[in-house]
């Protein structure tokens, strides 16, 4: 009972919870002093040299320079194009002198360039190696410094910032400036004095609600085109399709957001369900920096079989023909990404791509090209730490990351046209009291999610019911028990009583009442069977039944005795009347008939003086004997001879005549028994009567 009563309770408290958390959601959104999510802006434009990619608007310096960046997930800086990356040497024909000039059609490929020197905020810190995309190959210098930020074009102003990190490169690895969305600081010369990212400023400063963001590249090829959509302390639950699975950040501090590969199929027109994953499952980095997908050699060559692909060995890209071109787009193949995280969860979301965000253009200079050509968007990695999911994933997939509770999601985007924008907040645990977190985003109530709900609320209605009916019929039963018990008890009095008063009535049952009424039953006089016998040489006298005595009869305790010096106690029948005797001695044969002669002809009154073997006295019974009556007397200058049985004398020829006492005859010591003498010290008889004038010696007959 007590464990369904702590199960309604779990019950109710779970409904009470969901109540206040989705109060607590309500109360939040409606707080104005936590700060609302900040919705970029994308770009009309579509740039890039390794694909079509939607941008975003910068504005960096004073006065401020617009230029056109990617968001990156990987990078916490602010990269732009400096303004000698598209410097050409141009000679004049009439002076055939070499000057330098701006390659203006480079300026507008790279979004535009930031000339450091015309900006009056720049803070210079110095050349160092661009670090994001190492492990790639993609390597490059460039010059860094401090200088004033701001997000969209004018009228569509987001906030600005001073003194945030701004890197200005050259090299063409980088054809576009990004916008970092990591959270993580940058050190230039010490751990101890880093310089936080524009993600953090924009939190210190109260202007997004908490470190993360939601993020999707966008996709020319559906509709006219859907732009892109960046969320800095939030997501827009318009643009994906939510599902249950949230990923935790990997250990490694450049690869945090990690995902596991667990599956990848391709369907299309003329293939179903083709399996392209020929290895066990591995990991994948989401990164929005690069383009294509990095992957395993032998997850590259399967590809190559199912969509016949040609690798070229100068560019490291797989670049497709005009037929091949043609073949792929009437397939329409759609490639399935199967993604989960190994070691916690068994739950799995699918990405499905279709070939359109494959279908990717690349320009000169990249990777060496001297010709613009269509290719498949995948490259070869050879290590684990270059499996990169890049731009091409994120087409088709929205990327919602929490910096500070160090969790993330991934979801198919949601195509429905038209849809309103739905800004969600995450609010950081930073704030007292905030529950919203990247776990409680909506979720779209499926058809088997409302049956299951209603199933399961209709069985927790139907338990709660049967609990309460089962909770009245234990009390009923319990009450019951007890009747049952107390009417027992007061039989169980009753009859107590009964029996008490019974046994009241009978007469106790005691020796003396048969002495007072004549019987000849006498008790035995006789010790306990658990005594021990004393020994012969200890003469302490010790109380019958006294506990502390060692060899007291109440507790039985070892005797302290002599070996062989226990003497046998005999007792006489004690329901036999003890026997007359004349003078305590036995009768001579003439003595014998006269009284046998007096018993038949009567007393002649002038004859000799009777004798009579039986007493005028009435009978009267001894006094019992008490085991410390018994007692074991030493005899002379013999203390080590065991006594023995005594033997009955039959006609007294061993006694003398001037006996006093009677003295019970020895063993013998050399073949003779006690002379006269030695009978001074006879024992007393045990059945020795307490009156001193009228002591009488008995038989042993």
């Amino acid at each position: 009972m007590t464990r369904f009563l702590a199960l309604c309770v779990l019950v109710a408290a779970t409904l009470v919870s969901s109540c206040l958390a989705q109060d607590l959601q309500v109360r939040a959104s409606k707080n104005s002093s936590l700060p609302a999510p900040v919705s970029v802006a994308p770009d009309q434009d579509w740039d890039g040299i390794d694909g079509s990619w939607n941008t975003i608007t910068l504005r960096i310096g004073t006065p401020p320079q617009f230029v056109r960046a990617l968001a990156s997930t990987a990078s916490q800086q602010t990269w732009t194009i400096h303004s000698l990356a598209c410097v050409v040497n141009q000679t004049d024909a009439k002076t055939n002198q070499t000057h330098e000039t701006t390659d203006t059609d480079c300026e507008s490929s790279r979004g535009h360039l930031f000339n450091i020197s015309v900006s009056s905020t720049w803070q210079e810190i110095g050349f160092y190696q661009l670090w994001t995309e190492k492990v790639l190959g993609m390597m490059g210098n460039g010059e860094y410094g401090y200088d004033t930020v701001g997000l969209g074009h004018p009228g569509e102003e987001g906030p600005t910032l001073k003194n945030t990190t701004v890197g200005t490169l050259v090299t063409p690895n980088f054809w576009l400036g990004h916008f970092g969305l990591n959270a993580k600081p940058t050190n230039f010369s010490a751990f101890t004095d880093p310089s936080p990212s524009y993600m953090t400023y924009l939190f210190q400063q109260n202007l997004i609600p908490s470190l993360s963001f939601g993020y999707t590249a966008g996709a020319q090829y559906h509709f006219t085109s859907v732009l892109s959509s960046l969320t800095l302390g939030g997501y827009d639950t318009s643009r994906f399709i939510p599902n249950d699975l949230t990923f935790g950040f990997a250990p490694d501090n450049e690869r945090d957001l990690v995902v596991g590969v667990v599956g990848i199929h391709v369907n299309s027109v003329t293939k179903s369900n083709v399996n392209l994953l020929s290895r066990d499952q591995f990991t994948m980095y989401i990164d929005s920096t690069v383009a294509e997908l990095w992957l395993p050699i032998e997850i590259c060559q399967a590809f190559e079989q199912s969509f016949g692909l040609k690798y070229d060995n100068d560019t490291g890209l797989y670049l497709v023909d005009d037929l091949t071109h043609k073949t792929l787009v009437a397939d329409n193949a759609t490639i399935t990404f199967s993604l989960g995280q190994k070691f916690s969860t068994n739950t799995t979301v699918d990405i499905m791509l279709p070939y359109k965000a494959f279908d990717k253009v690349a320009k000169p200079p990249y990777q060496g090209l001297k010709n613009q050509s269509n290719y498949f968007p995948i490259r070869r990695a050879t290590q684990e730490n270059q499996f990169v999911l890049g731009r091409t994933f994120l087409q088709e997939a929205y990327l919602i990351v929490d910096w500070e509770r160090q969790n993330f999601s991934i979801s198919q985007c949601s195509w429905v046209y038209g849809q309103p924008k739905n800004i969600v907040s995450i609010t950081s645990p930073m704030y007292p009291g905030e529950k919203t977190t990247l776990s409680s985003k909506p979720k779209r109530t499926t058809t088997g999610a409302i049956i299951g709900i209603a199933v399961g609320s209709g069985f927790s209605f139907a338990m709660i019911v049967f609990g309460v009916l089962w909770f009245f019929w234990r009390r009923r039963q319990k009450r019951h028990l007890e009747q049952v018990k107390a009417e027992y008890a007061t039989k169980a009095a009753a009859a107590a009583k009964e029996a008490k008063a019974d046994k009241s009535e009978e007469p106790p049952t005691s020796p003396t009442k048969y002495l007072e009424e004549g019987t000849n039953v006498f008790p035995k006089a006789e010790l306990p069977a658990e005594s021990l016998g004393r020994s012969e040489l200890d003469t302490t006298d010790v109380k019958a039944g006294d506990p502390t005595s060692p060899n007291s009869l109440g507790v039985p305790s070892p005797a302290a005795e002599v070996d062989n010096t226990e003497r046998q106690i005999f007792e006489m029948p004690g329901d036999i009347p003890t026997r007359q005797e004349a003078d305590g001695r036995q009768l001579s044969e003439k003595e014998s008939m006269m009284v046998r002669e007096r018993i038949y002809n009567g007393v002649d009154p002038t004859g000799p003086p009777e004798v009579s073997p039986s007493s005028e006295e009435p009978p009267r019974r001894l006094a019992p004997v008490s085991p410390s009556e018994v007692q074991l007397v030493n005899r002379r200058n013999q203390p080590n001879i065991s006594p023995v049985t005594p033997r009955t004398p039959r006609d007294g020829a061993f006694l003398e005549a001037n006996d006093t006492f009677f003295q019970p005859p020895r063993a013998p010591r050399d073949g003779r028994y006690l002379e006269a003498e030695d009978t001074l010290l006879s024992p007393i008889s045990p059945m020795e009567s307490t009156d001193s004038t009228s002591r009488r010696r008995f038989s042993y007959e």
